[in-house]
């Protein structure tokens, strides 16, 4: 009877080790899939979307405006206390640049309300394809809840390059984890 026991409490404590095993097996995949930033320069979209937050995505975002791979730029998830004139010095555009083809959004405050905030800027201007500028470790989740919130909108992630610390980027793995799992159940 004890035999038995030891057994099944044996067996219940391989639940977590497989679990870990998954979990680790997984973020290696989402590691090794990070995607890699557009070097040729072939691509193309009618709008892009910057998701603040990190260094080098208004840059990049304003590079592909003045590329002409894109005609108009949303800035998702603008500080309130942030102005136009200081985006304008960060990327060194001109401000004939912003004042034609940009637009700040002050409401989003994170990447679901990104998404959902794009989603009206993207349906009040006809868009069908837009460029997703943000960090490469934030991509996968994302493309997740943008192509949820834009559904017939092309959607072409534009990584940006970035060195984040192990312990973050498995933070991250969670975070895209669990927009899958609520991506899967509906919610």
């Amino acid at each position: 009877m004890a035999r038995k026991k030891n057994i099944k409490f044996l067996t219940f404590l391989k639940i977590p080790f497989y679990i870990f095993i998954a979990w680790a097996l997984g973020f290696a995949l989402f590691f090794i899939r990070l995607p890699e930033p557009d070097r040729d320069g072939k691509l193309s979209a009618e709008a892009v979307v910057v998701l603040t937050g990190g260094g080098g995505r208004l840059k990049a975002g304003v590079a592909l405006l003045k590329e002409g791979r894109s005609k108009l730029m949303l800035v998702s998830g603008v500080h309130e206390n942030v102005r136009p004139h200081e985006l304008i010095l960060l990327t060194g555009a001109e401000a004939a640049l912003f004042d034609c083809c940009v637009t700040l959004d002050y409401k989003a405050t994170n990447t679901l309300g990104n998404a959902v905030e794009t989603a009206k800027w993207v349906e009040a201007r006809n868009i069908t394809s837009i460029f997703l500028v943000t960090a490469d470790y934030h991509v996968q989740r994302s493309v997740v809840l943008f192509r949820k919130s834009l559904p017939g909108v092309t959607i072409v992630p534009f990584p940006v390059k970035t060195r984040m610390p192990l312990f973050k980027l498995a933070k991250e793995y969670n975070k895209y984890l669990a927009t899958l799992i609520f991506d899967f159940v509906g919610y």
